[in-house]
């Protein structure tokens, strides 16, 4: 997918405050295989200060925040994050990421990690290999790729042709990889963090989000969760906004929560 569809830079003002929320993928480097990216461009991208570029353009304050972190603040705050506390929070796009919801808080994290399911080991690594990650089978990069292999239309991903006749058939292949590998990453967070359930959001139609929890529940019940206690998989509200949404929204809540440091104090 295009770069600029991995940024979005939100001018806002509250009252006597302005300023930009730059919300992207931070890291490209240790994917530019995964994208057939070139390598130069991937070091000019790694080596521009978009914050700077944005306060400079502007002349006002930029803050930086993970594109999925955004997407997750804008469901916990317009979405089904109303009615739970805790929760792991998936947003399928380009690559598969998340955040993390403690106690109606988005938590970041010591480095703004937390809630990164898409880098969740698939399995122990072997030698030579350092092994496949959650978003190396569970990203809509590799649907895309089977829709152009196909001779499909790869930007089908994102509406209703997806589920259609025409594309189902890749769809069902892709669904069949990713939902056990969402599941097996369910499982680990649910062993870490006793949660009150998962929401999985991306950038597809709402009939695609309803196979891809369908598949991922199925593929729970092949799991072994001695131990732990399944999560509930409730499907996103926002939808493909989300990360646009949740950028608007962070100064607000920065700005007027009782919490408002959680959004201040760090950068990411």
């Amino acid at each position: 997918m295009p770069w600029q569809d991995q940024t979005t830079a939100w001018g806002y003002t509250l009252g006597t405050y302005s300023g930009y929320r730059d919300c992207r993928t931070t890291e490209y480097g240790g994917w530019q295989q995964l994208l057939g990216l070139d390598s130069d461009i991937v070091a000019q991208w790694a080596s521009f200060q978009l914050e700077d570029e944005l306060a400079n353009l502007s002349g006002l304050p930029v803050q930086s925040i993970k594109d999925t972190s955004a997407a997750c603040v804008a469901e916990l705050v317009a979405g089904r994050g109303r009615d739970i506390r805790n929760f792991v929070y998936i947003f399928v796009d380009t690559f598969i990421g998340g955040g993390l919801v403690l106690d109606s808080h988005l938590h970041l994290g010591q480095h703004g990690n937390a809630g990164a399911v898409g880098s969740l080991p698939m399995g122990m690594s072997k030698q030579g290999s350092n092994g496949a990650q959650l978003l190396n089978i569970a990203s809509m990069y590799q649907l895309e790729n089977r829709y152009i292999a196909a001779g499909l239309d790869g930007k089908a991903t994102s509406d209703e042709r997806s589920t259609s006749d025409a594309y189902w058939l890749h769809t069902q292949a892709w669904l069949d990889e990713a939902a056990p590998a969402i599941a097996l990453a369910l499982l680990n967070t649910a062993c870490l963090l006793d949660l009150e359930g998962v929401i999985l959001d991306g950038c597809f139609s709402r009939q695609l989000q309803q196979h891809l929890i369908l598949s991922v529940r199925n593929a729970m019940d092949e799991l072994n969760w001695e131990g732990v206690t399944p999560p509930q998989i409730l499907p996103g509200a926002i939808g493909s906004d989300a990360r646009a949404l949740g950028g608007g929204l962070l100064p607000l809540y920065a700005n007027f929560a009782p919490d408002r440091d959680l959004f201040l104090k760090l950068d990411y």
